[in-house]
């Protein structure tokens, strides 16, 4: 799940610059985003209310709002909509961050997101949000050690002490 949300942050990038900023995008943006929307048509509707199974492709993630920070599970995502599962809902209709990272490839992503709908959860399953992407997302690259030391873990080289 990770490399489809990979591939659509950069589509919701470039979405929301061509349709918020001032400044068209360039000739190169414009080719890659009709050609990231064709490869995405059909999967603009948010999907109805209901619960959402666990894969095992879900993927944890952060959602940052309403004062507090709460873990979520990412366990479906389109183009129109990231569904998640949360121990406690949030309120429809608000604004959100979610945080997802992705420690192998050293990748963070925060995508700012509006709550359309919260699937209360029961005793057995947790609650299901729907959100969509409310503005530009974004994905930075962090270091991780592989990178740092070329791929070996390295404590540095030592002097030898001899009496």
């Amino acid at each position: 799940m990770i490399e489809k949300l990979d591939f659509l942050v950069r589509f919701w990038e470039l979405k929301g610059r061509h349709a918020t900023l001032g400044e068209p995008l360039a000739a190169k943006e414009q080719v890659e985003l009709l050609s990231l929307m064709q490869l995405v048509q059909g999967e603009f509707e948010v999907p109805p209310a209901g619960p959402v199974k666990a894969t095992r492709t879900s993927l944890p993630a952060q959602l940052i709002g309403d004062g507090g920070m709460r873990r979520v599970e990412i366990r479906g995502l389109n183009a129109g909509a990231l569904l998640v599962a949360s121990g406690t809902p949030v309120a429809a209709g608000g604004q959100v961050i979610v945080r997802a990272t992705d420690a192998v490839s050293g990748v963070e992503y925060a995508l700012p997101c509006k709550v359309m709908w919260v699937h209360p959860g029961s005793e057995k399953e947790p609650c299901t949000i729907a959100l969509v992407v409310d503005g530009i997302p974004t994905r930075s690259v962090f270091a991780t050690p592989d990178a740092q030391m070329g791929g070996q873990l390295s404590i540095g080289q030592g002097e030898r002490l001899v009496g």
